[in-house]
């Protein structure tokens, strides 16, 4: 039977809209991929793949290549206030640090012979029972089959098909944070320490290579930051007047924001009922985005790549009935991954005062060493558990027959 439906324009050319478009070329289909940036690299702080995320890339043989490019976080330190050295504990085993760039290009290495439009953008969308034309902004106006808003967490194509307020989709964590570079400052590989105070926080990642680092800087507010209103000089005063009078490695990273490429955005997550409008759907962040402190965006964004591929595959193209099994197919694993972002917030930029902060820090210490008893035990903690229900073996199954 023929495929229905295979001209598929994929808005979004990062990890979930590349490996949407990678699956859908191997199988037959014709995606077209439009993303605004010109190449990759564009995304907030590194990629965080997990054990399940790597699995995945495993299925679409990318797994070694991607281990190659990244790199394991194979210590957690805990810098708790009156100590002078870390607590220091193994991190999560499977887990990979990646630059998004890098795993992109990856992803697009063996697309089958996707088409890109780079640099380009939807700016508008018609579609009737038999198609959507797609206005874009600088290539012609085309027709296709279905569309995909692989866009991320502020997605035009959710604000241009779905009605009603796109800002009623998006749930506010109440905090905001400061990402930048720099120099590795931990002397060590493969490493995360991370340091909390009353109301805020600071987490610093080692990068492959282990010449750089990666950090976020957590502050609790009642509303979300408006990156857009802020230039350099704003986000560097942001980050120092809230972070100024803390002690630890703060006074290098402050020194050190001064010369980065600071960027500032609210913990946010997107929750919605559906993902489908008619022959329109959404995948990854720009329909469920579980924030990025959650370190679950790019293993979800592989998730549903793969589950929408999955069905569009089995179903030859029937949109319909593939659009409400691939919805099906992921909600509980959306709801897992968003469950972590609000406990990463509580425990990194805890409301509270220094007591109870350094009550706090004590009881996140134990917590951590009781997690590490219970792997040793073979149980797993929740953000491990993310997906673990996910019908990973069905869906490889009908891409790679």
């Amino acid at each position: 039977m023929p495929i229905s439906n295979r001209n598929i324009l994929v808005s979004g050319g990062g990890v979930a809209g590349s490996a949407l478009a990678t699956w859908l070329a191997r199988r037959g289909f014709a995606p077209t991929v439009v993303d605004l940036a010109p190449e990759p690299g564009a995304e907030v702080g590194p990629a965080e793949v997990s054990r399940q995320g790597m699995a995945l890339l495993d299925r679409m043989g990318l797994g070694e290549r991607v281990r190659a490019l990244g790199s394991p976080v194979d210590e957690v330190r805990t810098h708790v206030s009156g100590r002078r050295e870390p607590a220091c504990l193994p991190g999560e085993p499977g887990n990979l640090t990646v630059r998004h760039g890098d795993l992109v290009r990856a992803l697009r290495e063996d697309d089958g012979g996707v088409e890109y439009l780079l640099g380009d953008g939807v700016t508008a969308l018609e579609q009737d029972d038999e198609g959507v034309d797609v206005t874009f902004a600088h290539a012609p106006a085309r027709r296709f089959d279905l569309v995909v808003g692989a866009d991320g967490r502020n997605s035009p194509v959710r604000t241009l098909a779905f009605p009603g307020p796109d800002d009623k989709r998006l749930r506010y964590l109440g905090a905001n944070t400061a990402i930048f570079e720099t120099a590795n400052l931990l002397d060590a590989d493969n490493t995360t320490a991370w340091h909390v105070w009353p109301h805020r926080g600071c987490l610093v990642t080692t990068l492959p290579g282990g010449d750089r680092a990666s950090v976020v800087l957590v502050v609790r507010d009642r509303f979300p930051i408006d990156a857009d209103s802020m230039d350099q000089d704003a986000r560097r005063r942001w980050v120092e007047e809230a972070f100024s009078e803390d002690g630890w490695e703060m006074p290098r990273l402050l020194r050190a924001a001064r010369d980065a490429d600071v960027r500032v955005l609210p913990s946010t997550q997107v929750r919605m009922d559906v993902w489908e409008q008619g022959r329109v759907v959404l995948v990854g962040d720009a329909a469920s985005c579980p924030d990025h402190l959650s370190g679950q965006g790019p293993t979800m964004a592989l998730m549903g790549a793969l589950a929408l591929a999955g069905e569009l595959v089995f179903t030859r193209g029937e949109h319909g009935r593939a659009f409400f099994s691939y919805e099906a197919a992921l909600r509980q694993s959306v709801r897992e991954a968003q469950t972590v972002a609000p406990y990463v917030v509580d425990s990194v930029a805890p409301e509270a005062g220094r007591y109870e902060t350094w009550i706090r820090e004590r009881a996140e210490l134990a917590l951590a060493r009781g997690t590490l008893l219970m792997g040793r035990l073979g149980i797993r903690p929740p953000m491990d558990s993310v997906g673990g229900e996910f019908a990973l073996e069905r869906y490889a199954g009908i891409l790679t027959a």
